[in-house]
């Protein structure tokens, strides 16, 4: 079959698009990062779309005309601008559907989440809509509701979970710890999925993509500590009302796994009812691995315990490379002894006209650069920005003021593992 994926780069879509052409059939991968699409699935054909924009009909027609399925991954669980995660759950969702039915698209296979009849967030409530939206279309339709998807890499909240399984000595919990899940393997949601592809549905249908076990959060938590292979660590309920404090912070940061709404989702049960839990079973005719069978069906590997221990301390990096920036910003700008700086300027060849310039101008840059970093703002050309500055700065005082590298206390020599901290977070810039 013609299979059109949208979302193909995410934690879902692409172990779907690699069973997918393993079955033999035709993917078609609509990605905004179309170079990184191609590089990941060389056997596919890769589009270009953009779900902030493309929310037009007209715009989706040419890309599923001939497609037999199309199947949708996009979602999104936070944005600060409520406006982005309509768009990207609602408002080009629709425009693809409908470009479907126009087209004469058999099928559609949407990705949804079991908590959106039940929570107020954003979230919940784009996901709710555009899941009414496709039931009315005169479509074919399987709309599947995860509770928490797993698998041997991990995304946003699987991450988050990694996360806190991975510190050193204790596990924090948000609440105490009893808010129950019902965890699928992200190769049986694939294998799901390949199977509903080719069955013949009466009518459309929601599906709550469950696994068979309901698996408290203290026990996910625990049992992926285990997995990652540390010792065992003491649990530390923390209320989620202090949780939600923290999550504020994460309000600011588009696509933050840590923010208001993932704690209002996280505060409840995201379980189906046995009956709806054994519809799912029967209509994809397997049973799916309980949690810690999936879990353990990969080893962990060095660089999963890495990216545990690095979750918290990527964040911590950015705030503190930040700090540098924004302290030598003020402190240049209103606490240096003009006299001084004036006279390194001088040194370095700049004429008295220009010295104030020069000084408050690079204050200026300094802030700018440290508020962009602070809001993750274009990340890798303002850390690759940052580099080259310090660079430039570090050749020229070393060309023509060498003795500042004595200085007491060494400040100069400071820069050399800035710059390497830097590195460090460009590298980690990336989840994908």
């Amino acid at each position: 079959m013609k299979i059109l994926v949208t979302g193909a780069t995410g934690f879902i879509a692409t172990q779907m698009i690699t069973d997918l052409i393993a079955a033999g059939h035709q993917v078609t991968c609509c990605v905004r990062d179309t170079r990184y699409a191609e590089r990941l699935f060389p056997q596919a054909t890769v589009i270009r779309c953009d779900f902030l924009n493309d929310i037009t009909a007209e715009q989706w027609l040419p890309r599923v005309q001939g497609i037999d399925v199309v199947i949708n991954c996009v979602g999104i669980l936070y944005h600060p601008n409520k406006k982005v995660i309509w768009a990207v759950h609602h408002d080009t969702p629709r425009a693809l559907f409908d470009a479907s039915v126009a087209a004469g698209v058999k099928k559609i296979i949407h990705i949804s989440a079991l908590a959106v009849d039940k929570s107020a967030v954003e979230y919940a409530k784009s996901k709710k809509a555009i899941d009414d939206y496709l039931l009315t279309l005169p479509i074919k339709a399987v709309i599947l509701r995860p509770s928490f998807v797993y698998a041997k890499g991990s995304y946003g909240g699987s991450s988050l979970f990694r996360g806190l399984a991975g510190l050193p000595w204790i596990i924090p919990v948000p609440g105490k710890g009893e808010q129950t899940f019902q965890p699928l393997h992200n190769e049986d949601l694939a294998k799901a999925v390949l199977r509903l592809i080719e069955q013949p549905l009466s009518n459309s249908i929601i599906l709550n993509a469950v696994g068979p076990t309901r698996v408290p959060l203290k026990d996910v938590l625990t049992t992926l500590r285990n997995w990652l292979g540390f010792p065992k660590a003491m649990l530390l309920f923390i209320p989620l009302r202090l949780i939600g404090l923290g999550a504020r912070a994460g309000d600011l940061i588009p696509y933050s796994a840590l923010n208001s709404s993932s704690i209002k989702m996280l505060s409840q049960n995201n379980i189906a009812t046995d009956e709806a839990t054994q519809q799912f079973h029967e209509h994809i005719g397997f049973v799916p691995r309980d949690f810690s069978a999936g879990v353990f069906s990969h080893p962990s590997s060095v660089q999963d315990r890495w990216h545990a221990r690095l979750f918290f301390l990527k964040p911590a990096l950015q705030l503190s490379l930040a700090f540098v920036w924004l302290f030598t910003a003020f402190t240049s700008a209103f606490f240096i002894p003009k006299a001084a700086a004036y006279h390194i300027l001088a040194q370095l060849g700049n004429p008295a006209s220009w010295q104030p310039l020069c000084l408050y101008g690079a204050s200026a840059i300094h802030g700018i650069l440290g508020l962009a970093l602070l809001f993750s703002y274009q990340l890798k050309k303002v850390g690759t920005l940052q580099i080259g500055i310090m660079i430039s700065y570090t050749a020229l005082i070393t060309l023509l003021l060498p003795h500042l590298w004595i200085e007491p206390f060494g400040a100069m020599a400071k820069t050399l593992p800035l710059i390497v901290a830097t590195l460090i977070l460009l590298a980690l810039a990336s989840d994908r």
